[in-house]
C-alpha cells in the first residue's frame, strides 16, 4: 500500500508540474546553450560587460532538449526535476507535506522548467546528504561533485555552502558541549567545506561568480523583478508565525537542534525578502517538523489511495492536454504566456535590425528569434551595473518613462529602432511628437509598435 501511495504521489507531482513553457528568460538561455555566453554578444548597452552567471550546463541541456523534443520536452524535463525533488523530500518528511509546499510556493513554481528549480532540487539533496552524514561522515564527500554541477547550473549554488557551514557550526557546538566527542569529528566537515569552496571555481568564470552573488545582494532587485518582491502580508504572517512556533516548541522541549534552527531562520529571512525563496522556507520547515518534533509519517488508509488516484486522473484530463496544446501552438506561446510577445511585429516587419531598444520582457525572446539584432536590456541584466553603479533595468525604465535625457541616451548608444508596447509613456509621446525627436512610426498592432531612427 505504501509503495503504491508513493508512486501515485510522484505521478501527481509530475502531472502538477507538467507546465507550459512561459519563462521569459527561455530565449536567452536557449541561445546561450547554442553558443558561448562568456561574453555579452546580445546587448548594445554595456556591450563589454562580462556577466558571471554560471548557467552553462543548464543552457546546454535546455538547448538540447528543445532542439530534439520541442517545448513538450522542456515541460517534461521540468516536471521530472520537480518529481525528483519530491522523492528526496519524501525521504525526509511525510510525502503529503509536499503538497502544501507546492501550494504556498506556487507563485514561483508555476513557470515550469527554470534553472531555479534545479537549485531547489540540489537544496533538498544537500539537506538529505547532511542528514545521512550524521551517521556516516562519508556522505559529506558528495558535496564537492554536487557543487561542481550546481555552480555550472545556477547562481544559487551558495545555498549548499551555507548549509555546510550551518552543519559545521552545529557539530562544533556539539564538540564544545560534549567532552567525550573527539576533535577529529570536525575534520571531515571542515575538509569538505574547504574542498567544496575550492571546486566552485571550476566554472567558466572562476571566482567571479561570487561577484555576481554580491551584485544580486546589493542591487535593488525587489523594485525591478516581480519574483524578487516581498511576499504578501498573509505569507509574511505565516512565515513569521511558523518560525516563532517552532522556536517556542523546541524551547519547551529543551532541545537545541542548531543546524535546523540556523537553516529555518536563514530561509525564513530569505523568504521574507523575496517570493522566489518561498519553496526553500516551507520545505525546510516541514522537514524540521518531522525530524525533530516527531510529527511523523501519516499512515496509509482507505481514503488516501482513492484521493490520489482521483487527483492523478483529474490532472491527466485537465492539466496535461492544456500543456500539450500550449506547447504545440506558436500562437499560444506568443499571446498566452507571462508576456505577449511581438511575434506579428517581428514577422511583418523583417527590416528590424541593428540596435533595438525593446520592452524588457521581450529581450530574451528577441535574442532567440532575431539573432541579427542587439537588444538594450533583457533578463540577464538586472544585477549588472554601469559605471555609476546603476542597473540597465533602471536605465531602461528612465527611457520608457521619458525621463529627462531619455532621447540623448538612445542617440549616444546609436539605437536604430524602438520596439515597445503601445500605450507606454514613450509611445504616447512619440505619437504626438515623433518628428521632434527624430523617430518615425513604422509598424503598429495591439501588442507592439516599431519606431525607426530617422536622424
Amino acid at each position: 500500500m505504501n509503495k503504491l501511495l508513493i508512486i501515485l504521489f510522484l505521478l501527481s507531482v509530475f502531472l502538477i508540474n507538467f507546465l507550459p513553457v512561459k519563462d521569459t528568460d527561455f530565449g536567452w538561455h536557449y541561445r546561450c546553450g547554442k553558443e558561448n555566453c562568456t561574453q555579452n554578444h546580445f546587448s548594445y548597452f554595456l556591450p563589454n560587460y562580462q556577466a558571471a552567471n554560471p548557467s552553462f550546463l543548464y543552457d546546454k541541456a535546455l538547448a538540447f532538449t528543445y532542439d530534439h523534443f520541442g517545448f513538450i520536452g522542456v515541460s517534461f524535463t521540468g516536471a521530472a526535476i520537480m518529481t525528483a525533488a519530491a522523492l528526496i523530500f519524501s525521504q525526509m518528511a511525510n510525502f503529503l507535506l509536499f503538497y502544501p509546499v507546492l501550494f504556498f510556493s506556487w507563485s514561483i513554481l508555476n513557470l515550469g522548467l527554470r534553472s531555479q528549480i534545479l537549485t531547489y532540487l540540489f537544496f533538498l539533496l544537500s539537506i538529505y546528504i547532511i542528514e545521512k552524514s550524521r551517521k556516516n561522515r562519508r556522505w559529506l564527500w558528495l558535496f564537492p561533485p554536487l557543487l561542481i554541477i550546481w555552480v555550472n547550473t545556477h547562481i544559487g549554488f551558495f545555498v549548499g555552502l551555507i548549509l555546510l557551514l550551518f552543519f559545521l557550526i552545529d557539530e562544533s557546538i556539539k564538540f564544545i558541549r560534549d567532552r567525550k566527542q573527539k576533535l577529529s569529528s570536525l575534520y571531515t566537515p571542515l575538509a569538505v567545506i574547504i574542498v567544496s569552496l575550492a571546486v566552485t571555481a571550476f566554472n567558466p568564470f572562476g571566482i567571479n561568480v561570487y561577484r555576481t552573488i554580491i551584485d544580486h545582494a546589493t542591487s535593488p532587485m525587489s523594485s525591478m523583478i516581480a519574483e524578487w518582491t516581498k511576499p504578501s502580508l498573509l505569507q509574511q504572517i505565516i512565515i513569521i508565525g511558523l518560525t516563532i512556533a517552532f522556536l517556542i516548541v523546541i524551547a519547551r522541549k529543551k532541545i537545541l537542534p542548531v543546524f535546523e534552527i540556523l537553516m529555518l531562520l536563514f530561509f525564513a529571512l530569505l523568504a521574507l525578502i523575496g517570493v522566489r525563496n518561498l519553496p526553500f522556507f516551507y520545505s525546510a520547515f516541514f522537514i524540521v517538523i518531522v525530524n525533530y518534533l516527531h510529527y511523523d509519517r501519516i499512515r496509509a488508509n482507505s481514503v488516501l489511495l482513492p484521493l490520489l488516484i482521483a487527483l492523478s486522473f483529474f490532472l491527466i484530463i485537465i492539466n496535461v492536454p492544456g500543456t500539450v496544446a500550449f506547447d504545440q501552438s506558436w500562437t499560444a506561446y506568443c499571446n498566452d504566456g507571462l508576456s505577449h510577445y511581438p511575434c506579428n511585429a517581428v514577422k511583418n516587419y523583417p527590416s528590424l535590425s541593428g540596435n533595438v531598444y525593446a520592452a524588457y520582457e521581450w529581450g530574451g525572446f528577441l535574442i532567440w528569434q532575431k539573432p541579427q539584432i542587439k537588444v538594450f536590456a533583457d533578463g540577464r541584466m538586472p544585477a549588472w551595473k554601469d559605471e555609476q553603479g546603476r542597473s540597465p533595468y533602471q536605465d531602461y525604465l528612465d527611457i520608457i518613462q521619458t525621463q529627462p535625457g531619455w532621447n540623448g541616451k538612445l542617440r549616444k548608444l546609436k539605437t536604430d529602432y524602438l520596439l515597445i508596447m503601445p500605450g507606454t509613456f514613450l509611445d504616447l509621446l512619440l505619437q504626438k511628437e515623433s518628428r521632434k525627436y527624430s523617430w518615425q512610426e513604422k509598424y503598429r498592432d495591439d501588442v507592439a509598435v516599431i519606431y525607426k531612427n530617422i536622424l
